[in-house]
């Protein structure tokens, strides 16, 4: 009985000490780090160690910000919905590419809508970090999925000063469509001042996803970006019956990977 309880012991510290990990950080084994990147996603615990790398000027790092399931809690980063989409993901066959994937820690508070800010905030330090060790903002690139993509859309107005453009999936803030006079403070009041701040940018650049089924963002209530820059927006819509849940569940996948592929080499 007593061995039973032990090896259940160790198991449960096993099982504990893995779900403490740290997810932020980049998306590498650490054998195959040449750059000397850190931190390493899940290699520590505790508080994420600050951005560090050689050879800044041979390489380009996407910063993937996941989604918000509930804006009061903090994100599950390691459900599978919040993982780097394998369209997205497939990027890192170049060889100097690499994924910073930012496990948000922000939660709404007592302001409604104040957790994008917040995710807005987070970006903006990594963005700081790899500027910082000598990565030229030509060669960062944000990305995200829904909350995550919207988050990343708000920094615009830092577009070509800190960054090169977004690959976004699924963009969204403020609740779906459908609970728009339900929930009205979200599509009505918050929503709307978000978009104001977005299209305060000079240049909105970015390659964006959406998805005719979704309950939060067509690429009709996505139009304001392309309407702002109409040069430097792309918006790809299909349908492929799974909602916003489509970046993970592509119909399309290979064409997705040949866009993203194609869009990254122009950018230099």
């Amino acid at each position: 009985m007593k061995k039973i309880i032990f090896t259940f012991l160790i198991y449960f510290l096993f099982i504990s000490c893995s779900y403490s990990k740290n997810l932020s950080g980049f998306v590498i084994d650490n054998e195959k780090n040449k750059f000397n990147l850190q931190p390493i996603s899940k290699s520590y615990k505790g508080k994420t160690p600050d951005i560090s790398l050689n050879n800044s000027e041979n390489v380009k790092i996407i910063i993937f910000s996941h989604g918000t399931t509930r804006p009061q809690k903090k994100e599950k980063c390691k459900r599978k919905y919040n993982a780097i989409p394998n369209s997205l993901l497939s990027l890192t066959e170049i060889d100097n590419v690499f994924f910073y994937y930012l496990c948000s820690k922000s939660t709404d508070g007592n302001k409604p809508g104040s957790y994008i800010e917040k995710r807005v905030n987070e970006i903006e330090n990594v963005l700081d970090q790899l500027l910082d060790n000598g990565i030229k903002p030509k060669n960062i690139f944000l990305s995200g999925v829904s909350a995550g993509g919207w988050s990343s859309l708000m920094l615009m107005p830092k577009v070509g000063k800190k960054f090169n453009s977004a690959i976004v999936f699924a963009p969204a803030c403020c609740g779906p469509r459908h609970e728009i006079n339900k929930y009205p403070v979200w599509r009505k009041e918050i929503r709307p001042k978000q978009v104001k701040q977005i299209k305060e940018a000079e240049l909105i650049k970015a390659l964006i996803f959406a998805y005719e089924d979704d309950k939060f963002n067509r690429s009709k209530e996505l139009m304001f970006l392309k309407e702002k820059s109409p040069n430097t927006v792309n918006i790809i819509e299909y349908k492929c019956g799974e909602g916003h849940n489509t970046y993970r569940k592509d119909c399309r996948i290979n064409e997705t990977k040949k866009i993203i592929k194609k869009y990254i080499e122009e950018q230099g």
